[in-house]
């Protein structure tokens, strides 16, 4: 079985032409900005609404595990206890609860995925793997893409690169493009605020930019506080031109998950403003005077 939090349909970006674009749960980093925190963990995820709940506490007493408690009158989740059986979701009269992520089979996935076939083929377009971090369900992954590959789609896979090179080496055949994630060029502070692996990640981008660096696309996801000040990201500009990396996009800081989070019982410790296309013009500019294709999103 195969665990999934999302199949999203008719997306025109994560790649060219019209894709379809599935998340996979499992992420081995914990990025404080990640606008998809549930996917994080391998098992689903409990979204808590508590705008939605009324405190009837139907939930509690339907769960057979004690994972659920009202002390003092607020809503309370042990996940340790949490058994996934949905008892919960079930009895909840407002939709108050709801788990992220299911598990399903690889003739399912592959069902959905094939419904828009002629989109791609007239789109040039394709199937994109999302997470979370999709290499976390290797096996699952390999699946997948060689059942892709059997239909004829064209693959992309969204990827924080923190994983051995004997796994990517494996995969990279079945992979038509990498849309790689480049977050910090100090790789102390890349694994104090992320916990990555930076010495690993930067093997393996070179790795693949040394095989087919038309292959790949770097993302840089730009963070205020952590990546946005200049010497930061020209430092990280000019290190991943060093390296040949031929395209690279700059994504925007935003809030999009800041919700999620709230409903994971979790706190957003970023700011609330967000990035605006104009915040990022020099940056792009000093990455195309470096000789990189570059783009703000994507």
């Amino acid at each position: 079985m195969i665990n999934v939090t999302n199949i999203e349909r008719f997306v025109t970006h994560d790649g060219p032409g019209i894709r379809t674009t599935l998340f996979l749960k499992g992420c081995p980093l914990f990025c404080p900005w990640c606008a998809n925190p549930e996917t994080q963990s391998v098992k689903s995820t409990m979204f808590h609404n508590a705008v939605r709940c009324v405190g009837c506490r139907l939930c509690e007493r339907a769960c057979p595990h004690q994972a659920i408690t009202f002390a003092q009158g607020n809503f309370t989740y042990r996940e340790d206890r949490c058994q996934r059986c949905g008892a919960c979701e079930q009895v909840c009269l407002q939709d108050a609860i709801a788990f992220q992520g299911k598990e399903m089979t690889l003739e399912a996935i592959m069902a959905e995925l094939c419904r828009d076939r002629d989109y791609y083929e007239n789109s040039g377009g394709g199937i994109t793997f999302s997470g979370g971090e999709p290499f976390v369900q290797q096996e699952a992954l390999w699946e997948l893409l060689r059942a892709c590959k059997q239909e004829g789609f064209h693959t992309a896979v969204e990827t924080t690169g923190n994983y051995s090179s004997d796994l990517l080496i494996r995969m990279m055949p079945l992979i038509d493009l990498f849309l790689f994630d480049f977050k910090h060029p100090d790789d102390t502070i890349l694994h104090t605020v992320t916990g990555a692996d930076g010495a690993l990640i930067k093997e393996n981008l070179r790795y693949l930019l040394k095989v087919d660096p038309q292959k790949v696309i770097v993302r840089i996801p730009v963070i205020p506080g952590f990546n946005y000040e200049k010497d930061t990201l020209e430092s990280a500009l000019r290190y991943l031109k060093s390296i040949g990396v031929c395209e690279v996009n700059l994504l925007p800081y935003h809030t999009l998950g800041k919700v999620k989070y709230e409903k994971m019982g979790k706190p957003y410790t970023l700011s609330n403003k967000m990035l605006q296309k104009e915040d990022l013009m020099c940056y792009l500019e000093y990455a195309r005077q470096l000789g990189m294709q570059a783009n703000i999103g994507g």
